[in-house]
C-alpha cells in the first residue's frame, strides 16, 4: 500500500542476473518460434526496419499477414498501410517470391525456404497517409532518440494460421532507455532487451512505451500497478500520476469487493506537447495495460481527466478480460467479427468508472448526477434512439459505424439502469457489482460466451425482470423508461418542464489560454435577457458586476449571480470585444435582471413518499437514504 518512487527497482534486479546471459540468449531461440528484432538507435524519417527470422515451415506456400484491425479499436485501420519495402530473403540463396494479396497480406513461397523476411513501418503519429486516421492510442510513434510509442500491432504481423505459437521479440536501444509494458518475460540490459509471449493474441494486448525512465510503482493488496510516462517537457510526471491514481485505484479495489483481480498492470502515459494528427486524445485498453495520449498540460487542469480516463480503461481488466464472447476470445485479426453486447464492454464500463467513483465518495453526488444525465442528453439528442443496442453493437464496423460512440452515452445510461434495477429486485443486495463478480467466475479470462446466450445467463443470476429489461430496451426498440427506472430508488423524473429563471443570458462560455479570460464562443441560443445586454461572439469578460471574472472563481461568481440575483437587479458586465480591424475596446454590457421561461430536461428530486425498497435501493446504488 506504498508508492515505490525509484524507477528500477525491479528491474535493477533482472539486469543484475540477465546482463552476463544476454549473449547467449540467441542459442534458447526454438525454431517453432517467431524471432523478431528491432533497432531503436537506427530510425529514420520516422520508421524502423524490422526483420523476422520465422518459425520453420513445411509448406511450399504461405501468407504473411498485418492486422486489419485489433480488439478495443471498433475501427478497421488496416495498419499494413504504414509497412513499405516487403523483402524475404531466402535459404541458401534460393529466390523468395512475394506476391502482395492485399493491403494487409503477402503471399510468399517457397516457404519452408524463407531465411528472413524484413520491411519498414512509419509511425501513425506523424504520416503523410491522410485516409482514416488512427486513433493515438492504438497508433505507433517514432522519435529518434526520444521516446518510441509501440503499440505491437502496428509492428509485427503473422502467418496465416500460424497465430498459437511463441513470439520473442529483440530490441536494441540507446542506452538509459527502459522498456515499460506489462510483459514479464523480459531480459532487460544496457543495450538489449528480450521480450517473449506465448501467442499473437498476447503480443498485440501488451504495448511498450520506450524511453527515458520516468516510472511510479504502486503496490495494491497483492497487485503491483506500474505507472510510466514520456513529458517530453517535464510537466506530467509519474509521481504526480500515481498520487492521482493511488486513491481511485483503492477505490476501484474496494468497488470490486475488496482486491484487485490482477497481479500486474501498466499505465503507460504519452503527453503530448503539440496538436495531434487525429485531434483527439484518450486511451486504448488492453487486458493487463492501457494506453494514453493526453495533452502536456497544466498539472490542475489534468488531474480530473486522468481520474475519468484511467478509471474507464483499468475496468476493462472485468470485461472483456474476464467476461467476453467468442468474437472477442478468438478475435479475427483480419475479418473482425463484432459482438452484440458493447452495451457490456464499453457502456457498463464507463458507467462502472463513474459509478465507482461517487459510491467510494471520490466525487460527490451532483457531480456523478450531471454526468449520467449529460450523457442521457446526449444519446437523445446525437444519436439514433430506435436502433436496438444489440444490432448497433453487431454492425458497428458498417452500417451503423457512425453510431458507435452511443456506447459511451446511452450504453453507460443502460449500465446504470441495469444497476439500479438489479438493486430493486434485491432490495438492495445485488448490482452489477456483483453480477460482473458472478459472471466473471462463470466465464473467464479462457472461457468465451455465446453472445446469444448472455441475456440467459444473466437471468439466471438474477430475475425475470432483467431480462425484461434486456429484452425490451437493449436488444428492443423502445426507448429507457426513466421515470420508471428512477422511480425504483426513489427519485421522481421530469423529462421536461417549462419555468421561470435568471440566465447568464444563453450564451455559451470558453477560455482563452492566452489572456486568461472567460471568452462567449456561441450566441446562437440568446434568450431574451441576453439580447438586453447585447452579446457577441468572441467577447472576453473582464467584469462581472465589478468583479475579475477568472477560471477559477467563475463557479463562485456566476454561480453566486444565478442564486442570489433578483429581479430587476441591475447588472454590469466589462467585455473586451475586437472590431472588424481586430482593434480592442473595452465595453460595458449593462440590463436589468429579468427572468425568461426556460425548458429544463431530466430533472430529478427526491421522493418524499418512497417505500422501504425504494430506499433499500438507493441506499445499496449510492451509497445515501
Amino acid at each position: 500500500m506504498e508508492i515505490n518512487l525509484t524507477l528500477t527497482a525491479t528491474s535493477m534486479k533482472k539486469i543484475i542476473f540477465i546482463i552476463s546471459s544476454l549473449l547467449s540468449i540467441n542459442s534458447a531461440f526454438a525454431d517453432g518460434d517467431y524471432h523478431y528484432s528491432v533497432d531503436l538507435t537506427n530510425a529514420s524519417n520516422d520508421k524502423l526496419t524490422i526483420k523476422l527470422s520465422p518459425p520453420d515451415m513445411t509448406e511450399n506456400e504461405t501468407v504473411f499477414m498485418f492486422p486489419a484491425m485489433v480488439p478495443g479499436t471498433y475501427e478497421v485501420y488496416d495498419f499494413g498501410r504504414f509497412v513499405s519495402n516487403f523483402k524475404a530473403e531466402g535459404k541458401d540463396g534460393k529466390i523468395i517470391t512475394i506476391e502482395k494479396l492485399t493491403v494487409n497480406s503477402y503471399k510468399l513461397s517457397p516457404a519452408s525456404a524463407i531465411k528472413e523476411i524484413s520491411y519498414e513501418v512509419e509511425d501513425t503519429w506523424d504520416t503523410e497517409i491522410k485516409e482514416k486516421k488512427v486513433f493515438e492510442p492504438g497508433g505507433s510513434d517514432i522519435e529518434d532518440g526520444k521516446v518510441f510509442g509501440i503499440n505491437t500491432h502496428c509492428f509485427f504481423g503473422y502467418f496465416k494460421n500460424k497465430i498459437e505459437t511463441n513470439f520473442i521479440l529483440e530490441f536494441t536501444k540507446p542506452k538509459g532507455f527502459y522498456a515499460s509494458t506489462s510483459l514479464t518475460n523480459l531480459k532487460s540490459g544496457e543495450t538489449k532487451d528480450v521480450i517473449s509471449v506465448y501467442n499473437y493474441h498476447d503480443l498485440v494486448d501488451a504495448p511498450i512505451l520506450y524511453c527515458q525512465p520516468d516510472t511510479t510503482t504502486i503496490s495494491i493488496g497483492e497487485a503491483h500497478v506500474l505507472i510510466s510516462v514520456y513529458s517530453p517537457n517535464k510537466i506530467v510526471s509519474s509521481n504526480f500520476v500515481a498520487r492521482n491514481l493511488k486513491e481511485l485505484l483503492f477505490a476501484q479495489a474496494e468497488y470490486l469487493g475488496g482486491e484487485l483481480p490482477i497481479s500486474k498492470y501498466a499505465f503507460l502515459f504519452y503527453f503530448a506537447d503539440k496538436p495531434t494528427l487525429t485531434g483527439s486524445a484518450g486511451a486504448l485498453e488492453h487486458s493487463y495495460s492501457s494506453f494514453y495520449s493526453l495533452p502536456e498540460a497544466d498539472t490542475s487542469d489534468l488531474a480530473q481527466e486522468i481520474r475519468d480516463v484511467s478509471a474507464h480503461e483499468f475496468f476493462h481488466i472485468v470485461t472483456p478480460l474476464s467476461i467476453h464472447s467468442h468474437e472477442i476470445g478468438e478475435f479475427d485479426f483480419n475479418n473482425p467479427l463484432m459482438s452484440k453486447h458493447l452495451w457490456l464492454y464499453e457502456g457498463l464500463t464507463e458507467y462502472a468508472a463513474h459509478h465507482m467513483q461517487v459510491k467510494t465518495g471520490l466525487i460527490e453526488f451532483d457531480d456523478f448526477f450531471d454526468v449520467m444525465i449529460q450523457k442521457m442528453q446526449n444519446a437523445r439528442n446525437s444519436y439514433n434512439d430506435t436502433v436496438p443496442f444489440t444490432v448497433m453493437s453487431k454492425y458497428a464496423l458498417d452500417k451503423y459505424k457512425s453510431q458507435y460512440p452511443n456506447v459511451y452515452e446511452k450504453g453507460a445510461v443502460i449500465g446504470m439502469c441495469l444497476d439500479i434495477t438489479l438493486r430493486y429486485y434485491s432490495d438492495g443486495k445485488y448490482g452489477t457489482q456483483e453480477l460482473m463478480k458472478d459472471l466473471s467466475k462463470q466465464y473467464g479470462k479462457t472461457k468465451s460466451f455465446n453472445d446469444d446466450d448472455l441475456f440467459s445467463d444473466i437471468e439466471k443470476l438474477s430475475y425475470k425482470e432483467v431480462r425484461y429489461f434486456l429484452d425490451t430496451y437493449v436488444a428492443g426498440s423502445k426507448p429507457l423508461p426513466f421515470k420508471d427506472i428512477f422511480a425504483m430508488v426513489g427519485l421522481n423524473y421530469t423529462e421536461k418542464r417549462v419555468v421561470e429563471k435568471i440566465t447568464l443570458g444563453g450564451i455559451a462560455v470558453g477560455y482563452n489560454p492566452k489572456t486568461s479570460h472567460l471568452v462567449v464562443v456561441n450566441t446562437d441560443k440568446l434568450d431574451d435577457f441576453g439580447k438586453k445586454l447585447k452579446f457577441k461572439e468572441g467577447d472576453e469578460i473582464l467584469t462581472f458586476n465589478n468583479r475579475k471574472l477568472a477560471l477559477d472563481n467563475m463557479k463562485d461568481v456566476l454561480g453566486g449571480f444565478m442564486e442570489n440575483a433578483k429581479t430587476n437587479d441591475k447588472l454590469m458586465i466589462e467585455v473586451l470585444r475586437k472590431d472588424k480591424k481586430g482593434n480592442e475596446t473595452i465595453k460595458k454590457l449593462k440590463a436589468k435582471v429579468k427572468p425568461v421561461k426556460v425548458t429544463e430536461t431530466d430533472l430529478l428530486e427526491l421522493n418524499d413518499k418512497a417505500t422501504e425498497q425504494q430506499l433499500n435501493a438507493r441506499k445499496e446504488w449510492l451509497g445515501i437514504n
